[in-house]
């Protein structure tokens, strides 16, 4: 279901919010008693999703259940001190999960002392690294991802999600590396599948629709599993098929950080390196998008500071990597929390009944698995993609390029090949500009293209428009249509040039455009700017070429236009 994008009430303040350095005066900043109900309200919401999602996510990241809410309050309270964004939900993340524990793996049995020693330190490693990338101010690398790279990111990680958690819903073992492996392992096994565990999985999908529909802000992710646990005691449906989550050994935070061996080393550093990439990339997704959401600026080189915080703290505690999550973060936005406060209730909470997490070892596995189908589901932005297809048939395929390279190459070579080809096409269009004839509107001084209506051309003056930056890859188009268009109208005596699409002249486009001017120039023909910015104007004024320097430049079409006839006519 789509839901119309909650506002925040006050205005931008990014100055005021960039300069905030954190710390608990942070945390309470724009709580008041107006609001103060809402936002424990949504910290509430919040924790009830976060429970069964983490207990799940511990699953995939094959860990002991706890360790999931330990990751979860470390990660929630670090952000919170640390973390720019205020919404913005970090913990265990299903994304990530598989990531490492596919990599540790390798190295020890999930769930060992070793690979508990692994893969703290992984997350201390990636930690490091995330953490590097905001105290470099390196945000900007997070500019590469645009929207349709954004939303096929995201339905890709939805589409891992799925096919991650259906043998759970199935009731079925599953098995498989990579998402083709997972479903063809499914397929040769549908003739074993639970109908019960089936039938809790869907169930609980359906409760949480069906309650986000009454109320977004209502806690039907508990009242789900909730639900779904209470049937499978009731029934004995582990008798039937049904697995249930298994002893939770509450325990507290553990050192497990140790040196290890060089091969150790080796695979720990490439996993974090991977992990990382990851994590910047759906960090700030999940941050860009939420402050949008909410109208407030975004700091992407804090929130890169916080989580970065968030997973070495989570690393010291003797727990696994964490990441921002889009899911919970848009549970939170769903709820109305507007402020860090729901993050700290969330937490907080989270602590106080961490007591009572043994009582966790009978709710049943498909019960978890429809949770995350409920949350894949909210990463899809159907809406958002069917805007990207109308706009640009070829965005939209950036997209679908973004969507299949994150499930069948991986996330962090996925996202790669999608942000290397939407370069590709800017660049492919920048290198491929449209060089426009323009003539002035009958009646007015507004000039346009030639095809449109009462515009008509001046006498012997060519007025045109390039729209793009004249650089290196397009300066032989400029040079090319510009021939084309002067030998369509031979009996030109000046070039008037609307440069404001130009942003700037590289070398190669100056050199091209003084070769123009020059053989013009020979033929008894001038050539005029206008439009141009400062940057080009100053390009110009300053070029080596005289006759370049002594181009006229306008501060509009118009105006050159009148200028260059008046002076072929000797006014």
């Amino acid at each position: 279901m789509a839901h119309p994008v909650q506002r925040h009430p006050t205005p931008r303040t990014p100055v005021a919010r960039r300069q905030s350095l954190g710390g608990l005066t942070d945390t309470f900043r724009g709580v008041s008693r107006d609001n103060v109900g809402r936002e424990t309200l949504a910290g509430i919401t919040l924790l009830a999703i976060a429970i069964p999602e983490q207990l799940a996510t511990s699953q995939l990241a094959g860990v002991p259940a706890f360790l999931a809410m330990i990751a979860f309050i470390a990660a929630t309270l670090t952000f919170v001190l640390v973390g720019s964004n205020p919404i913005v939900s970090v913990g265990a993340d299903s994304t990530i999960a598989p990531l490492f524990a596919i990599a540790i793996a390798h190295l020890a049995a999930s769930g060992s002392p070793d690979y508990l020693t692994l893969v703290a330190v992984t997350a201390v490693v990636a930690g490091l690294l995330v953490g590097a990338v905001g105290l470099l101010r390196l945000g900007w690398m997070a500019d590469f991802l645009s929207a349709p790279i954004v939303n096929g990111f995201l339905a890709g990680i939805a589409v891992i999600i799925v096919v991650h958690q259906l043998p759970k819903a199935l009731g079925v073992a599953g098995g498989g590396e990579s998402v083709a492996a997972r479903l063809h392992a499914i397929a040769t096994q549908l003739g074993d599948v639970r109908p019960w565990a089936l039938a809790i999985s869907l169930g609980t999908v359906v409760v949480m629709v069906v309650g986000e529909r009454l109320n977004p802000r209502l806690p039907t992710a508990l009242v789900a599993v909730v639900g779904a646990t209470a049937l499978s005691v009731v029934l004995h449906l582990t008798r039937h098929g049904v697995a249930s989550l298994g002893a939770v050994i509450v325990g507290t935070p553990v050192w497990r950080l140790r040196w290890l061996s060089v091969g150790q080393w080796g695979s720990v550093v490439v996993t974090s390196l991977t992990i990382a990439i990851v994590i910047i990339s759906q960090s700030a997704i999940t941050s860009r998008v939420s402050a949008d959401e909410i109208g407030i600026a975004e700091d992407l080189d804090r929130d890169f500071v916080g989580v970065g915080a968030a997973n070495v703290v989570a690393g010291l505690l003797g727990t696994f990597p964490v990441d921002a999550s889009p899911a919970r973060t848009t549970v939170t936005r769903l709820a109305g929390g507007r402020t860090k406060f729901p993050g700290l209730v969330a937490a907080v909470v989270a602590l106080a009944l961490s007591p009572l997490a043994t009582y966790a070892h009978t709710i049943p596995m498909p019960a978890l698995a429809g949770v995350l189908f409920f949350i894949a589901g909210r990463l899809v932005k159907t809406a958002t993609l069917r805007a990207i297809w109308r706009s640009s048939r070829a965005e939209f395929g950036v997209a679908c390029v973004s969507l299949l390279g994150v499930v069948v190459l991986g996330v962090e070579v996925g996202l790669a090949v999608a942000v290397g080809l939407a370069i590709g096409v800017r660049t492919w269009r920048s290198a491929r500009p449209r060089m426009v004839a323009l003539g002035r509107r009958h009646g007015t001084t507004s000039w346009e293209p030639l095809d449109r209506p009462s515009v008509e051309p001046v006498d012997h003056v060519l007025a045109v428009l390039f729209d793009e930056t004249l650089y290196f890859a397009n300066s032989g188009v400029f040079r090319r249509e510009l021939h084309d268009l002067l030998a369509k109208y031979p009996d030109t005596r000046a070039v008037v040039i609307d440069a404001v699409a130009m942003a700037d002249l590289d070398f190669t486009g100056l050199q091209v455009l003084t070769e123009i001017v020059a053989d013009l120039d020979a033929e008894g023909i001038t050539v005029a700017v206008a439009r141009a910015n400062a940057a080009v104007r100053h390009q110009l004024t300053h070029a080596l070429d005289e006759r370049v320097r002594a181009m006229h430049l306008a501060d509009s079409v118009d105006a050159a236009v009148e200028r260059a006839h008046h002076h072929h006519r000797g006014d």
